[in-house]
């Protein structure tokens, strides 16, 4: 009996103390953040928000009135107190767990992150899984509020183009967690999306709205780090190549030339004539080291499986032969612009992005103690080498091309 009573009295204890939620936060009191923004301003960190309206429905779209979402700013010594300063402009606080996106203004980078970012991982609501973006030649909040998508929100078109990198790798997609891992990697700096607002051709004459400028925001390119700070940036085929040497290709298009024993080898004016493209479905990376002597030689070994998407050239599928040179071409062209992109990371910037350090580490790992304060220098002067075998497994419903 005195054993149930006791149990009773446990229970009891436990269904007063542990009811409720004495921190809970009503919905109607929050500012649900969809994207942040971080610049440099007057010495100062100003953050920007894009808060999602909760007055915003349906049938506000159907009318044309009103946003799907509101922008407010805080500005501060740090970003605590830049989150805090919102508070007085805005009637609820800023809700960050739902945040995708984070865009810094190129300004902040190039001065350092790590020192101004640290209230992004103590605070519990922040997602380690948002992505970064570099405001390319601008300010965060210029790139902000721009939408040419379908998309009703803003943050959900920007994610969206992130998402599309699968089907286009001549952009990258980092998120908070994997900045960091590769900012305390010794042998990889960390490579970052960038986004920039451009203007677009108007196309639709019939617009109400004919006076204003029209923009679309574009994330081809990617921003290179040494360490913690911005020092340059990619171009969209650049960029595509980095992304083979990581093991990041799940899709994407190879454009390539090809030509017959007896075509000369130059290209006509107007559009090509011999070109072809294939849609990889998969790629698969191994990056090595190799030490001769006083010397560090970079290999990379890319096997690609891939379906014939368009062909401009005089060639029979059917035939084997013409096959194994449309694989043989194909593997070329991603040579070339592999080897152009490493040589361009190493002459320019001399800063090891590819993670060839760590593989450094792995293989050497005592050689690796003596040198990793100048791996930096030993990556720019090593000899990089490449060899990339493409089959291709898919031609199509017609054999010959509409030429």
């Amino acid at each position: 009996m005195k054993k149930k009573i006791m149990v009773l009295i446990f229970y009891m204890i436990a269904i007063i103390s542990l009811t409720g939620c004495f921190d809970a936060n009503e919905l109607d009191e929050l500012g649900i953040s969809l994207i942040l923004g971080f610049d440099v301003v007057e010495d100062k960190l100003l953050i920007t928000a894009e808060v999602v309206d909760p007055q915003y429905s349906s049938s506000s779209s159907d009318t044309g009135e009103g946003s799907t979402v509101k922008y407010v700013q805080g500005i501060g010594n740090t970003l605590f107190e830049a989150f805090r300063d919102i508070t007085l402009k805005f009637d609820r606080r800023i809700y960050a767990a739902h945040n995708k996106v984070l865009i810094f203004g190129e300004e902040l980078p190039r001065s350092g992150l790590i020192t101004h970012i640290d209230q992004l991982f103590r605070d519990r609501e922040q997602r380690e899984s948002a992505f970064m973006l570099i405001a390319k030649g601008a300010r965060a909040y210029e790139v902000m509020g721009v939408n040419s998508g379908l998309e009703t929100v803003p943050a959900n078109y920007i994610l969206d183009l992130i998402k599309n990198i699968n089907n286009n790798p001549k952009s990258i997609d980092t998120n908070i967690i994997s900045y960091m891992q590769h900012y305390y990697h010794e042998g990889h700096h960390p490579i970052v999306g960038v986004i920039e607002k451009k203007r677009k051709n108007v196309i639709d004459k019939t617009s109400e709205d004919k006076g204003s400028e029209e923009y679309e925001l574009s994330i081809i390119g990617s921003a290179i780090f040494r360490k913690d700070k911005l020092i340059g940036y990619l171009n969209g085929n650049d960029t595509k190549a980095v992304n083979y040497l990581l093991n990041n290709i799940e899709n994407g298009i190879i454009t390539f030339p090809i030509f017959n024993s007896s075509e000369e080898k130059v290209q006509s004016e107007g559009l090509p004539t011999n070109v072809s493209s294939v849609n990889v479905i998969k790629g698969k990376t191994k990056n090595d080291i190799e030490i001769n002597g006083d010397k560090v030689i970079l290999k990379t070994k890319i096997n690609i499986r891939a379906a014939l998407g368009e062909l401009i050239a005089k060639t029979d599928v059917s035939n084997e032969e013409d096959i194994r040179r449309l694989e043989d071409a194909c593997s070329k062209t991603v040579e070339v612009n592999i080897e152009s992109a490493v040589k361009k990371v190493q002459q320019e910037y001399g800063t090891d992005i590819f993670g060839f350090g760590i593989a450094f580490h792995h293989k050497y790992p005592k050689q690796w103690e003596k040198i990793k304060e100048n791996w930096d220098e030993i990556f720019k002067d090593a000899e990089f080498q490449i060899e990339v075998k493409t089959s291709i497994i898919r031609t199509g419903l017609i054999n010959k091309p509409t030429i």
